[in-house]
């Protein structure tokens, strides 16, 4: 049996397979990296990872020892992780990421005395001599590029493709038709969602009401109000604007919703031109995240790109812990197969 960990910025996950790849047990903690960015000690990211490993052998009838190695991806690898290692330069494919990945006995960081399989992330190629005048080209990925092997695998794509993850970040990725990673583009619009709804006041006016009357918008109604906001007063204006729906105009918290939604939506589709524009084109684009975020980025894209555009959404979560177990096994497999050695 061996384990697979995928650690994000707010959650950590671990899987326990068996040796024919069958999760028989999984544990979850509503902690990540970002844990380590507040508190600056790796302690709550390590224990809760601790609490989630045990948790998982315990489910799968197990015990510690029998556990024979971890594959670990995410940002467990960043400088707010557990063990700090350096990216790939893109592009990047399967074959890199096997060559590179890095072992270590897990007793250096945990209290596990068992090979660690640490799957590095990719950063952009902008160069050796960058300087903050290049930085529209800088950007990186720890954890998306096991997805995208996942993905990949199991879509069987075999032409240039966009992924979209949209999580606690927005982070579109490219893959040419060798399926290797090219380039990505990262946003901070899922955290900044979640820091209205619970630290600004204006989360009260998209909480959930029942007691309140439509205002007759239609979706596309709403989506070019919030646009046309976007691009006249700006992003932050936006936000308060849900405020004045609710105390001064007639509308539901449904309407409101789809306003901000929107609103961020509309912004990242900046970033996603600003991708298109530097040559990371494509006509299949890959969606993950809650459904109506799916469905919004896919009417803008669709909107911006015409009908033409491939879009494949995908609004299950366990769907994408999938993808990252069949990338992380995978990718161990690999480099199993290369005759390298734990």
């Amino acid at each position: 049996m061996f384990a697979v960990i995928d650690c994000g910025s707010t959650n950590t996950r671990v899987y326990i397979l068996n040796g024919d790849s069958k999760i028989v047990s999984n544990a979850f903690r509503k902690v990540g990296v970002r844990n380590t960015s507040m508190t600056g000690s790796t302690d709550e990211l390590r224990d809760g990872l601790c609490e989630a490993i045990f948790e998982a052998v315990e489910k799968a009838g197990v015990k510690p020892s029998d556990i024979e190695y971890a594959i670990a991806s995410g940002m467990i690898t960043s400088e707010i992780g557990l063990m700090e290692i350096p990216h790939l330069v893109a592009p990047v494919g399967i074959e890199d990421l096997a060559k590179n990945v890095k072992i270590v006995r897990g007793r250096e960081i945990m209290p596990f005395d068992i090979p660690i399989m640490f799957i590095r992330g990719i950063r952009n190629n902008y160069g050796d001599n960058a300087t903050l005048a290049d930085i529209n080209n800088v950007d990186f990925m720890r954890g998306e590029e096991t997805q995208v092997v996942g993905i990949l695998d199991d879509l069987k794509l075999k032409e240039p493709v966009n992924v979209l993850v949209l999580s606690s970040h927005t982070k579109i990725i490219h893959t040419n038709k060798d399926g290797k990673v090219e380039a990505c583009m990262t946003t901070l619009s899922g955290q900044l969602f979640e820091a209205i709804i619970n630290q600004t006041n204006v989360g009260k006016s998209l909480a959930e009401c029942t007691k309140e009357e439509s205002g007759g918008y239609t979706f596309e109604e709403i989506v070019e109000i919030a646009a046309n906001c976007v691009h006249t007063t700006g992003l932050v204006r936006c936000f308060l604007i849900p405020r004045f729906m609710q105390v001064l105009l007639k509308t539901n918290y449904k309407e409101r919703h789809t306003f901000i939604d929107a609103a961020i939506a509309v912004d990242d589709m900046n970033a996603i031109k600003s991708f298109d524009k530097k040559g990371y084109k494509a006509k299949t684009y890959i969606l993950f995240g809650h459904e109506s975020r799916c469905e919004m980025y896919s009417y803008l894209i669709k909107k911006e790109y015409g009908d033409d555009i491939n879009i494949i959404s995908n609004s299950d979560k366990e769907r994408l812990s999938e993808f990252t177990i069949k990338g992380a096994v995978n990718i161990a497999n690999l480099y199993k197969k290369l005759k390298y050695k734990f």
